[in-house]
């Protein structure tokens, strides 16, 4: 038998307590040093569905409306509640979750639980693996109670009760015996009845029978006694890696300038790259979708040139593109997403010279793509055209390694290097009979030696224009091209590419041969 499958199972649980106001306290850390409150609604009649410890000690409880708790605490900030922060914040949670084990299931806002077989190799024992949890958790800005036991219930359980806490193996019963019933969260009339009875510790429900307090009590008093007696645990529903990662928030008043929208974006940005940073993935292409005034919606995809991080790279490149083209209306809400990518592996090569490291060199051509544009960043590359000088712009690799060329073929003939001369300058060639004889220039004056050619080269007639002139439509040749290329030895030493253009009669030097 493997003893890998002989071992017992064993599952964490992250909780987030009060999970509203950890996702409010997620998107503004500034609620985490005054007393505040969240409101179901907006006005002064909203009633306060969830309260800080701040506010509650200030004599703030849940169900105050708006009017009454500020009547009670002037200085209490009252935040309505805010579903797209909850769900980001969330997504957040299973992030955190994600990139310390493969097997993640949701279980509902502000809980999550992991799958630990095997993780024992890589985190150590599970004190260790508790606290890098907190840590991983706390890196996307919330604080996460930690429960592992051998199966979900018991280690929620055990999450329930504060701080890190481990349940070892055989003794799920002992410390279910223990548990007061309030950590059920059981409905305020069912616990009641077990008051009455005189039960407040689930080891006082195993003296119970379970049929005889399941007709009294219903279905749910069936599954406590199932849970203490060890008979619940089911497999984890594993959820799949999200591959977009997003961002939401709903402002509580229109915005109509760049700055503020500004100051938002770049918590958002912060917020997603922690998120990346946090699975080992970097930012790509963004997409960023407004609510504006008017039940509208401008929605657009921000080219990122170079996957990065760095948020200040990624912010300018969001804000010229907002600066180039604003937002008709007022901007309500502000949806932001990232695709997802794998960073540039670095792998060293014996025969080049030292790269750059892969996160600088990211980091890099994010700041010139945010200071240049994205199109304009990049590596040329030799086009798929007829003509010889077409480029086109690729995104910038460093080069994979590869043999060095031979510096002589199978023949035993020595290799010449064309070095091409981009643009072309253009030369004064005198000729006899139709054969060019002297060639002069800006940096060429010489006699032609020795010449071989011409080799004409032609095409892109089809992007010829039509140009109407007095009422008649002539053929423009400007699109295509048509050139004669000869290679001549000058008595200079140098040997050189010369082409003719036989659109224009003229000469030009685009390459020297070394």
């Amino acid at each position: 038998m493997n003893p890998a499958s002989a071992s017992p199972r064993r599952i964490a649980c992250l909780l987030v307590k009060d999970f509203p106001l950890a996702a409010a306290m997620r998107a503004n850390p500034e609620l985490r040093t005054v007393a505040f409150a969240l409101s179901i609604g907006k006005g002064p009649r909203a009633p306060l569905g969830y309260v800080s410890g701040a506010a509650r000690s200030a004599g703030i409880v849940a169900g105050m409306t708006v009017a009454q708790a500020n009547a009670v605490a002037p200085d209490l900030t009252v935040v309505p509640r805010n579903p797209a922060l909850e769900q980001a914040a969330a997504d957040a949670l299973l992030d955190a979750a994600q990139s310390f084990s493969p097997v993640v299931e949701d279980g509902g806002p502000g809980r999550v639980y992991l799958d630990l077989a095997g993780l024992s190799g890589l985190y150590g024992a599970e004190d260790n693996m508790a606290g890098e949890l907190a840590r991983r958790v706390r890196q996307v800005g919330m604080e996460a109670e930690i429960g592992i036991a051998a199966n979900k219930e018991v280690a929620y359980l055990a999450a329930r009760c504060g701080g890190n806490r481990i349940i070892d193996a055989g003794r799920e019963r002992e410390f279910l015996h223990w548990v007061p019933l309030e950590l059920l969260g059981l409905e305020s009339e069912v616990e009641l009845q077990f008051e009455r009875l005189g039960i407040r510790r689930l080891g006082d429900l195993s003296r119970l029978d379970a049929r005889e307090l399941g007709s009294r009590m219903g279905a749910g008093a069936v599954e406590i006694v199932r849970l203490i007696s060890g008979h619940t645990g089911g497999p984890l529903v594993a959820r799949c890696a999200a591959e977009i990662f997003s961002e939401k928030i709903e402002l509580e008043y229109a915005i109509e300038l760049l700055e503020p929208l500004g100051f938002i974006l770049r918590g958002m940005l912060e917020r997603l790259c922690a998120r990346l940073k946090l699975r080992g993935l970097v930012a790509g292409d963004l997409t960023l979708s407004l609510e504006l005034v008017g039940h509208r919606r401008d929605q657009r995809r921000i080219r990122v040139a170079a996957a990065s991080n760095e948020v200040r790279s990624l912010l300018t490149l969001i804000i010229l593109d907002l600066e180039k083209s604003p937002p008709p209306q007022g901007v309500e809400a502000v949806q932001l997403g990232a695709h997802a990518r794998i960073p540039r592996p670095a792998q060293s090569d014996m025969f080049l010279p030292p790269a750059p490291a892969p996160e600088r060199l990211q980091t890099t051509l994010a700041r010139l793509a945010a200071l240049c544009g994205p199109e304009r960043v990049g590596t040329l590359l030799p086009a798929n055209s007829h003509r010889p000088e077409a480029t086109e712009r690729v995104d910038f690799a460093p080069p994979a390694a590869a043999a060095p060329p031979p510096e002589q073929d199978a023949m035993g003939v020595n290799r010449i290097v064309l070095r091409a001369i981009r643009p072309a300058q253009e030369v004064e060639v005198m000729s006899s009979r139709g054969m060019p004889e002297f060639v002069r220039g800006a940096r060429i004056c010489a006699r032609v030696v020795s010449i071989a050619g011409p080799w004409r080269r032609q095409g892109e007639w089809w992007k010829a224009a039509l140009e109407c002139e007095d009422g008649l439509a002539n053929r423009i040749l400007s699109g295509g091209f048509a050139h004669d290329y000869y290679e001549m030895a000058l008595d200079d030493g140098g040997v050189y590419r010369v082409f003719r253009d036989l659109r224009s009669d003229r000469w030009y030097v685009d390459g020297i041969y070394d």
